[in-house]
């Protein structure tokens, strides 16, 4: 018996070190640019699960009362910064903004459903007086956003042959907009990146509204991953799925590039918000957050996940912002149907 506890034990204290080590790893994720070594960014996307196993193994370690607790109670306290980029507990800030945000991920207004969200999506628009929209995964073709609520409207489709919708993202806006560009890659990419610049009042403010590569994973491969034999078809499957996601994390980390250019050659404050296809423990969100501050973490409160399929465990869509404004309130709601939460932001400007 003593024999094989003593196995058991050292077992347990295998997993603990490689889940304190995965915990550490991910920490790097933010600062490792996939295109230098990739696998480093996939301990980034499973962040919250080597997070979860730490505090899971902190706290028995407590109960058994072995002072190893320490170590995950330590690798758990140095990712703090990282921690909060996920759960945040603001209270309501005191005084009004004059700039109101949002941005969406309509999912194409269901329209592939058997749906269209476009009147709810207007409607929420219009009752909460938003100054400016950016919808992403947008069909024009499929709805309409009230012309006199919002004068200034922009589509930027994605310009294929086969888009008989107008796909992309639009940007709806009570200010003018001065000026307007498709942000292009150096590769063809389903999604869509642009600037514009608003006029509002006296001051001339940038938004970038973004949608990064995607990680073309649909629910049937998650589930296979459930439902499937482990065998030679399980692994191919499984290095399918690795590599779309290798693909996509590569492709994003030269967007993120090509964004900041135009970022660094605004003469205006700026905003940028959308759709990553990635989480705060990402080098994309790193580089693109930089000095800017993230509404979420500086307003916003609870759980952050934006992503709620196939469950609401991913943040991956944000509104980063110059210092230079003032965000008085942040919130998310679900309240229109999507595979994604709806984001506002209001500012100060």
């Amino acid at each position: 018996m003593s024999k094989l506890r003593f196995v058991l034990k050292n077992i347990l204290f295998l997993f603990n070190l490689v889940f304190v080590l995965g915990l550490l790893i991910s920490y790097l994720a933010p600062y490792v640019d996939p295109q230098d070594f990739w696998p480093v960014a996939f301990f980034g996307l499973t962040y919250k699960g080597w997070l979860l196993a730490n505090v899971l193994l902190l706290i028995l370690w407590l109960v058994l009362k072995r002072k190893i607790w320490a170590y995950n109670a330590i690798v758990i306290v140095v990712g703090i910064q990282f921690l909060l980029r996920d759960f945040q507990f603001n209270e309501a800030e005191e005084g009004e903004g004059n700039f109101k945000v949002m941005v969406f991920n309509t999912r194409v207004q269901q329209v592939y459903d058997g749906d269209n969200t476009s009147q709810q999506i207007n409607d929420f628009l219009v009752g909460n007086d938003l100054d400016v929209g950016v919808l992403v995964e947008w069909l024009d073709k499929q709805g309409n956003i009230d012309i006199d609520a919002f004068p200034y409207q922009q589509m930027v489709a994605l310009n294929t042959k086969s888009d008989r919708h107008r796909y992309g993202l639009k940007l709806v806006s009570k200010y003018k907009i001065l000026r307007w560009e498709r942000i292009e890659y150096p590769h063809f990419s389903n999604n869509v990146t642009a600037f514009f610049d608003l006029e509002v009042g006296e001051k001339i403010i940038r938004v970038i509204g973004t949608h990064l590569q995607s990680n073309n994973l649909v629910a049937s491969d998650y589930s296979k991953f459930i439902e499937m034999d482990f065998d030679d078809e399980y692994k191919e499957h499984a290095k399918n799925v690795v590599s779309k996601m290798r693909s996509a994390m590569l492709r994003r980390a030269v967007q993120v590039e090509r964004i900041l250019e135009i970022v660094d050659e605004s003469p205006y404050p700026v905003i940028i918000l959308g759709d990553f296809n990635d989480t705060p423990q990402s080098f994309a969100y790193q580089r693109l957050k930089g000095s800017r501050k993230d509404a979420y973490v500086t307003n916003g409160s609870g759980i952050g996940a934006t992503y709620l399929k196939p469950f609401p465990l991913l943040r991956i869509d944000f509104m980063l912002y110059d210092p230079i404004f003032d965000c008085k309130s942040f919130e998310s709601s679900n309240e229109i149907e999507s595979d994604h939460k709806l984001l506002v932001a209001e500012f100060k400007i």
